[in-house]
């Protein structure tokens, strides 16, 4: 009788949470995901093509290239997007000759402020870093693509109007990391 209830009672403490772990999920035999962990997904953009003319009578007339477009954003598995950033490297060149050079090449960050979703896409808003150059508004559409998203870029020129605003859309990949 002794053995047998060692038996149950060695049995039994073999049940429950083993270090820890996560449990497993018996559908895919992997951990489950923890939903409200976001991953971070990512994308790149080498540069913007071609180049953006804006500008022009009475002012000088300037093109704009976007470079090193690196874009991370936090998305749940349920879609939601809980964080991003994004840093972008400003390029302007002089078309012709003017008064006026072209502005230095400058790096500008943005922060995630806002989302709305549309259907299957969402629309996230961006603030540009306080004092970051040239003064710029950023919209990105995130829409799912695979294993992945789509996003498309809308940068626009906030600091000066018309005609030396400017708007530049690309888009990217964003892939988990």
């Amino acid at each position: 009788m002794r053995s047998w209830i060692f038996a149950v009672a060695a049995f039994g403490s073999a049940c429950g949470t083993v270090n820890r772990t996560p449990g497993m999920d018996a559908s895919i035999g992997e951990p489950a995901a923890d939903a409200a962990v976001p991953v971070t997904y990512r994308g790149m953009v080498t540069a913007t093509d071609p180049p953006v003319m804006f500008g022009g009578a009475p002012e000088c007339t300037y093109t704009v290239t976007l470079r090193q477009i690196d874009v991370q954003l936090g998305i749940l598995s349920s879609g939601e997007v809980t964080s991003g950033q994004l840093q972008v490297l400003y390029d302007e060149e002089l078309v012709g000759t003017c008064g006026h050079p072209a502005a230095a090449p400058v790096i500008s960050s943005f922060t995630f402020a806002s989302a709305v979703a549309s259907g299957t896409s969402k629309t996230l808003t961006f603030h540009e870093k306080p004092g970051d150059r040239p003064g710029a508004s950023l919209v990105i559409v995130v829409t799912p693509s695979g294993a992945g998203y789509q996003a498309k870029l809308t940068f626009h020129r906030t600091d000066l109007g018309p005609p030396l605003d400017w708007m530049v859309t690309t888009t990217t990949s964003m892939v988990a990391q």
